[in-house]
């Protein structure tokens, strides 16, 4: 098994999402630090961008499993 991490922005997951991910873990992490958490609105797109980055990671794997198959 081959792990490829690229962490570039690619049609499965843009920089646009890349960059609202990075502030809103950085915004959770200074949250969890201070003992309190995120707005609930917040939180919600949190989840929704960690679960788009991981059918981005299922997609690019089939893509180069695709790839190499050929």
């Amino acid at each position: 098994m081959v792990i490829v991490q690229s962490h570039q922005p690619d049609e499965y997951f843009t920089v646009q999402q890349q960059g609202r991910l990075r502030e809103l873990m950085a915004r959770w992490r200074a949250a969890r630090d201070a003992g309190s958490s995120l707005a609930a609105a917040e939180q919600a797109e949190l989840e929704a961008l960690v679960d788009a980055e991981l059918q981005a990671a299922g997609k690019r794997a089939a893509a180069l499993s695709a790839a190499l198959g050929q």
